[in-house]
């Protein structure tokens, strides 16, 4: 019994990294890259808001507290993991055999 069990992890593990595991890096590592991209994005926004002066300042305060920054980073990254999925998965095809 444990010699079956070895040999379906290795398989499984196997089609792992054939199929499945490119496709996954490619999108997480996209993923993270435009999250930090579009972070560092809006903290030169903001920046430049406060240069402006207080009463845009204060509207950027409100913005970042009430978290609608960090909604648009997650969702802008989630719309580019979308993408590079659509793309890997063009340039990876996943093989069921």
């Amino acid at each position: 019994m444990p010699a079956f069990l070895i040999l379906l992890f290795q398989t499984v593990g196997a089609w792992l990294l054939k199929n499945i595991l490119p496709q996954m890096l490619l999108s997480v590592g996209v993923g993270l890259v435009s999250f930090t991209g579009f972070s560092a994005l809006s903290a030169n926004l903001s920046a430049a808001v406060n240069a402006i002066g207080s009463g845009a300042s204060s509207l950027d305060t409100l913005i970042h507290m009430f978290g609608i920054v960090n909604g648009l980073n997650i969702f802008l990254a989630a719309i580019s993991i979308k993408v590079s999925l659509a793309v890997s998965k063009r340039v990876f095809p996943v093989r069921t055999s």
